[in-house]
């Protein structure tokens, strides 16, 4: 089958792998569309703390069950589903509280086992036990339900640093998350949704799911965001980027009680921001944390946008062939696009 193949830092090589053999609890994914997130671009470019090489990258998975086990019941041939790529252990004290992102021996489709950047994906018999198969309504395509994991990421976010009703919201980044995370808020009852970009295309692209848009480039966020909330501050702050300016702006513009959504993994340079971590004692600020999704994030997030309370069918703003996944890589890169997908099927 069709696979590209992480052999290196900067290394795919588009080639041809053997096809899964499926076990009696296993289910074999034929894939039709995959997202490519930031994450993947970070694992091409520079590696990622889980990733075992060689390795098929791909963690925003749909497509239709090929082929199951003897003893899988739950999905049979022809069903579209989508993936959540955790795969959890079941047994650990976070797995048996529901928190199976947390789960101490998780393995992640697209790291510790390949992903969706192949024609096929071997869903393993633990991941099917614990219900990382999700089956897809008709109502939505497959390029909808591959944006279901970030989503649920989201999910993860908002639900930790609890938006309300009437909070003014800060998201930082005008990306895929920072999108979602707007989204969110806005059916979590937010009263006023502000973004803060740098980069003009993504505040026109983004806009539309916003209150007020700051553009970094022509404006002081903080000095705006104290303006627009009469000295008060916001409620809650959410970068959606890994740009440590970000965290030191966010503990800026909260108010106080604010609440403070640590979203994104940062990247420290030598040329880091200082950031005044007082401000969470004298304005008693809390830190909410939230990393990846569990299987019940993830089945919240596919039940959004199969009802329709989240729309994601504008998000998508390039498919790409199979063939240029290297190229679409360096599209998210560059932040050309506000989604990318890798479609199997063309």
């Amino acid at each position: 089958m069709r696979a590209a193949l992480l052999e290196g830092i900067q290394k795919i090589k588009m080639t041809q792998i053997p096809k899964p053999t499926v076990g009696k609890g296993d289910v074999l994914v034929r894939v039709v569309a995959c997202g490519i997130c930031r994450t993947d671009m970070k694992a091409y470019q520079i590696g990622q703390r889980d990733l075992h090489l060689p390795r098929v990258l791909g963690h925003e998975i749909s497509g239709i069950v090929e082929e199951t086990g003897s003893e899988v019941t739950s999905v049979q041939p022809g069903d579209r589903v989508q993936i959540a790529p955790g795969l959890p252990c079941g047994t650990c004290d976070y797995c048996r509280k529901g928190m199976d992102n947390l789960c101490d021996h998780v393995e992640i489709m697209g790291f510790h086992y390949d992903g969706g950047f192949a024609e096929y994906v071997l869903v393993p018999e633990n991941g099917v036990r614990h219900g990382v198969l999700n089956k897809i309504p008709e109502s939505l395509t497959f390029y909808e339900a591959a944006l279901t994991e970030p989503l649920a990421c989201s999910v993860n976010m908002q639900e930790s640093v609890q938006i309300l009703s009437g909070d003014v919201v800060v998201i930082f980044g005008g990306g895929p998350l920072g999108i979602l995370n707007a989204k969110l808020a806005r059916i979590r009852g937010a009263s006023s949704i502000i973004l803060v970009e740098k980069r003009a295309a993504r505040i026109e692209a983004a806009e539309k799911e916003f209150d007020h848009c700051i553009n970094l480039m022509e404006e002081n966020a903080v000095e705006r965001i104290r303006t627009l909330t009469a000295g008060k501050g916001a409620d809650a702050a959410i970068p959606c980027c890994p740009d440590p300016q970000a965290v030191a702006d966010s503990l800026a513009v909260l108010g106080k009680k604010g609440r403070f959504g640590f979203f994104s993994g940062l990247v420290m340079g030598e040329d880091a921001p200082h950031i005044d971590w007082n401000l969470i004692h004298y304005k008693e600020l809390a830190v909410y944390g939230a990393y990846g999704c569990s299987s019940n994030h993830n089945r919240t997030a596919l039940e959004l946008l199969s009802s329709g309370m989240v729309r994601v069918s504008d998000m998508t703003t390039r498919i790409l062939p199979f063939e240029e996944l290297v190229q679409g890589i360096e599209m998210v890169a560059r932040r050309d696009d506000t989604n990318l997908i890798i479609d199997l099927t063309i």
